[in-house]
């Protein structure tokens, strides 16, 4: 590898500069040379919204959400309905992700309540995932087995049928986590009242069984599942119907910059797992509770994966191309309020 090269890895460019130095016999080479690689827009996989049922409250916290982070680049969202969510609510969101494509779905069942019929009528109404959750598992309520009952193979047979992809929580890290806010051994904490024994390695065991049994099912394991690189990476190498998204994990504050060592060594996985890495923010959306906190949580995880310093094809796959490639999306055109954009 020439210093050439290796300048061009430590220090990415937007492949544009280089067509400058041809293009129009080389009359711009030279102009905006300085422009780093750039994401056409973030598709933001993980989020949540409040129990809403009407399309005008849709609407409202849409229409909130993307005046604080068009500027951003955010581009579209995919929410994930609340389980309190009732057949007509899902009639709402199928209007809305008609009207708007700024906007798509997933429909969320309980851990106890493998309900297929609800599925199919999410389903009817044009949900685009599923999202599920361990977190009753880890408190206590149900065994972690019990993602293997006859009832829940129907609804993984249903969406792997229709090709629906699973977002799904899977695990959760002990420990505080102040860095992003996270809590002193959530849902664990609750769950060693009740007895719980069984760990992280037990929960992530069963999932790999629902992957095993399901290869053409798509699963995107919420917030890197808990896991660091080396572990994750043997995960993905033996299951390739497994995604992870970038949501809690892939987190970066607002005065920080990644550490130079800790950034190699994350955009050498980042780059080698580009085609299974989707960005999200785990943010929640609910009436009266778009704030400067909310925004600054999903600019948090933007500025990780910029802070990267990816190649343009990388950064693209990430911010968007992927999820489109697993929901099932094509691209959107990314509309401009003047001649620059933030």
């Amino acid at each position: 590898m020439t210093s050439e090269d290796k300048r061009s890895i430590d220090y990415p460019y937007s492949p544009f500069v280089k067509q400058r130095e041809t293009l129009d016999n080389g009359f711009s080479k030279g102009w905006g040379f300085q422009f780093h690689p750039n994401e056409k827009y973030f598709f933001d996989v993980h989020n949540h919204i409040g129990d809403v049922t009407t399309h005008a409250e849709v609407y409202k916290l849409l229409g909130e959400w993307f005046a604080r982070l068009d500027g951003f680049r955010l581009g579209r969202v995919l929410l994930i309905a609340s389980k309190k969510c009732s057949a007509e609510t899902f009639k709402v969101f199928r209007d809305v992700a008609a009207q708007d494509e700024r906007f798509g779905w997933l429909v969320q069942l309980a851990t106890d309540n493998p309900d297929s019929e609800l599925f199919k009528k999410a389903l009817d109404c044009n949900t685009v995932g599923l999202k599920l959750h361990n977190a009753s598992i880890m408190k206590g309520f149900e065994k972690p087995d019990i993602w293997l009952n006859e009832e829940w193979g129907s609804v993984f047979s249903l969406a792997q049928e229709n090709n629906t992809p699973i977002l799904w929580h899977v695990t959760q890290r002990m420990s505080e986590s102040p860095y992003h806010g996270g809590g002193v051994n959530s849902y664990w904490a609750e769950g060693w009242k009740k007895g719980v024994t069984f760990t992280n390695d037990d929960l992530v065991d069963i999932f790999c069984k629902v992957l095993e049994k399901y290869p053409n099912l798509k699963v995107v394991g919420a917030h890197q599942l808990y896991m660091g690189i080396d572990k994750l990476s043997a995960l993905l190498d033996n299951y390739k119907n497994l995604y992870f998204d970038t949501s809690v994990g892939f987190f970066l504050r607002w005065a920080d910059t990644l550490y130079d060592w800790d950034r190699d060594v994350i955009k050498e996985f980042v780059i080698k797992y580009q085609d299974r890495i989707l960005f999200g923010s785990d943010s929640n959306l609910v009436p009266g509770g778009i704030d400067e906190y909310l925004a600054q949580g999903f600019l948090c995880h933007a500025r990780f994966i910029h802070d990267l310093r990816l190649p343009y094809d990388v950064l693209e796959k990430v911010a968007h191309i992927n999820t489109e490639k697993v929901f099932g999306y094509s691209p959107i055109g990314a509309a401009r309020r003047g001649n620059t954009r933030p």
